[in-house]
């Protein structure tokens, strides 16, 4: 049924790729990272990936803008001590440009090198990262003790995406990303252009 809904929608009228008027919607899933498991040796780990959705209105065939939101959580429980939780969660939102280069080459080369099918990308993103940090139970050695701590923090920065995407239709596509810009380091998702033609 889901399959169904996705392929009729995304097969609605004919679009361009990105246009003037035109908005582009891209739910996103990052691999969640596992490289500090070494640090926790005796917790068990549950994560919630890093999502988020991004939206941007074509102002061309080659320059779109936008914003974003996208969330991510990290949970540790200690094997041993019960009380000891460990939760780092992050919300993130900000604006996002982007210049797609694959109308771009075919227009300077004067070919159809992608056949409309491939979209090539460089976005810049300005986040807003309000992070969270909850500990709870944690033994101090020094004062032989177990405390809580709790932290809030907003971090401003810009980062970068290099991304692909691939045109199933003209108004539904696959994406594959790299770059901080998103939640996540490595990104996957999928697109769908709606919007005037």
């Amino acid at each position: 049924m889901l399959f169904t809904l996705l392929v009729l929608f995304s097969t609605i009228g004919s679009y361009a790729q990105y246009s003037a008027d035109a908005w582009t919607i891209s739910p996103k899933i990052s691999f969640a990272d596992y490289s500090d498991t070494d640090s926790y040796e005796n917790y068990s780990i549950s994560k919630i990936p890093p999502i988020s959705v991004f939206v941007e209105k074509g102002i061309n065939d080659y320059f779109s803008a936008g914003g974003f939101m996208g969330y991510n959580r990290d949970k540790y429980n200690n094997d041993t001590i019960p009380n000891n939780e460990l939760r780092y969660s992050t919300f993130s939102t900000g604006a996002v440009a982007t210049i797609h280069y694959a109308h771009w080459i075919e227009a300077l080369s004067g070919h159809r090198w992608f056949l409309g099918d491939f979209d090539l990308y460089v976005s810049g993103v300005l986040q807003a990262a309000f992070e969270n940090s909850k500990e709870q139970q944690v033994w101090n050695s020094a004062d032989e003790i177990f405390e809580n701590h709790k932290e809030s923090e907003v971090k401003f920065r810009v980062r970068p995406i290099f991304g692909l995407r691939y045109f199933l239709t003209d108004r539904f596509s696959m994406l594959l990303e790299a770059g901080r810009g998103n939640p996540g380091m490595v990104t996957t998702g999928v697109s769908w252009v709606v919007g005037a033609p």
